[in-house]
């Protein structure tokens, strides 16, 4: 009885995340790599048109996101930026110096549904890109390194 229930929870729980996944493929963008925009980060001469993002806490960074101003990053897990600031400085070193663990830093372009360039990633993760474009928030997945725990040896992370 219980492994029927768990297998129809399971059946439902599927069926949901194939139906919400349906309703917004029209709005996934994606990253395509880009050496230009990793020299960029890891010389820190990035583009002052954008508004930038990071990942997770400032001595434990994981990626760094910059976007087209009409673009914004509506999530906890971020912290927005100033592109001349110290902070930046040292979020993109660290995100440089400490990848994920079998990784390594890339830089990447952020096209929208479109194909059409909405921004930059710097970061040793992969991510799934999403957009609404009513509102202009873009929500980006990424793997959670931090609740893995053992990390890396970044000293700040866990």
């Amino acid at each position: 009885m219980t492994k029927t229930i768990t297998s129809f929870n399971l059946a439902v729980a599927v069926a949901v995340a194939i139906l919400v996944s349906a309703c917004s493929i029209a709005n996934l963008g994606w990253l395509r790599n880009s050496e230009e925009v990793g020299r960029a980060f890891a010389t820190l001469q990035v583009s002052p048109n954008y508004r930038y993002w990071y990942l997770y806490l400032e001595d434990s960074p994981y990626a760094v996101v910059g976007l087209n101003p009409e673009y914004r990053i509506e999530d906890i897990s971020w912290t927005e930026v100033e592109s001349y600031s110290e902070v930046f400085q040292k979020v993109v070193g660290l995100v440089q110096s400490f990848p994920v663990p079998g990784s390594r830093t890339f830089g990447a372009y952020i096209l929208d549904s479109k194909g059409e360039q909405i921004g930059v990633w710097y970061s040793s993760m992969s991510a799934g890109i999403s957009i609404d474009p009513d509102s202009k928030i873009v929500f980006i997945t990424t793997g959670t390194p931090w609740m893995v725990g053992g990390g890396n040896n970044s000293g700040g992370r866990d």
